[in-house]
């Protein structure tokens, strides 16, 4: 969720080479650079979210699942971002409208050429909590770190 965003080429939104000027709170600010595709970039200020009940408190959908593929990319404020196949288990908050979801996970911005520098959150077939906002009618990770908690079996939920 972006609250500010500069530059002088700012329109688009998810699926596009450029990002949204549009307000939300999920960051908290931004600015924009030249992207890989020419276009512009916005360089993302993300929220650190305290607790787990802070991001819960603030997101429109918490769901119990985990990744069974990788089914496309799009872009979102000028990166690239890399859309999963999620098998949802239970759904914690939110309506997603559907038993399996696309989601995707969140890029950090103006990293390059590389989305995803400590790894994609859910590039991995284990059972996680995914926190999510829908952007442009896409699911995204609600941030690039903070969208994607492990959550084993038999683990207790972090938040109520």
């Amino acid at each position: 969720m972006l609250l500010t965003s500069c530059g002088e080429k700012v329109a688009g939104g998810p699926g596009t080479a450029e990002p949204t000027a549009k307000a939300s709170d999920s960051v908290l600010g931004s600015a924009s650079s030249p992207g890989p595709d020419g276009g512009t970039v916005a360089c993302v200020d993300w929220v650190r979210f305290e607790t787990p009940q802070d991001q819960y408190d603030k997101v429109s959908l918490v769901v119990i699942g985990k990744s069974v593929s990788q089914v496309g990319k799009t872009s979102i404020y000028g990166s690239k971002a890399t859309t999963h196949l999620v098998e949802v288990e239970r759904v914690l908050k939110g309506n997603p409208g559907e038993e399996n979801l696309r989601i995707s996970s969140m890029p950090q911005t103006c990293s390059g050429s590389d989305s995803y520098l400590d790894g994609d959150p859910l590039d991995a077939a284990e059972r996680v909590i995914i926190f999510a906002t829908r952007q442009g009618g896409e699911w995204f990770t609600m941030t690039p770190a903070q969208g994607v908690l492990p959550f084993p079996k038999g683990a207790e939920l972090p938040f109520h």
